[in-house]
């Protein structure tokens, strides 16, 4: 009998862990032109965020609206950043201009990058239960 309700404790267990994903929700806002996708990319740690590799969750969505909420689900617990940019021309990159600075809409967590893109330590945030962020384009 013991090893009956070791069996029923260890199923119970398993299909509880699956309560342990969280939400995140991105709140986009100043879209300013209503044409082309918001590329999003969520990192977990610094060196995949600063080489644009190994992201956890990305979306590719068309734009239809002047704000957009965009859910990423089943993530763990933790520290993630997140990258996006609204591709106006649909042709999958951050275009630039010669000096190299972004000729289209681009956006981090935290709302930082003023002057270049800001660190993951500045755009992490916390995911625990559902996280709500807003991104404001520039």
């Amino acid at each position: 009998m013991p090893i009956k309700k070791g069996l029923v404790a260890l199923i119970t267990t398993l299909f509880a862990l699956p309560t342990l994903a969280h939400e995140l929700n991105v709140n986009v806002k100043n879209i300013k032109t209503i044409k082309g996708y918001l590329l999003v990319a969520v990192y977990d740690n610094e060196e995949h965020y600063n080489t644009n590799s190994d992201r956890v969750a990305a979306k590719k969505v068309k734009v239809t609206g002047t704000s957009m909420v965009l859910n990423f689900t089943d993530l763990p617990t933790g520290n993630y950043a997140v990258k996006l940019f609204q591709d106006e021309n649909e042709n999958d990159q951050v275009d630039k201009n010669v000096m190299g600075l972004p000729t289209e809409p681009y956006g981090f967590s935290n709302n930082g990058g003023r002057f270049g893109p800001p660190s993951f330590k500045k755009a992490k945030v916390v995911v625990d239960k559902t996280t709500e962020i807003e991104i404001r384009l520039r």
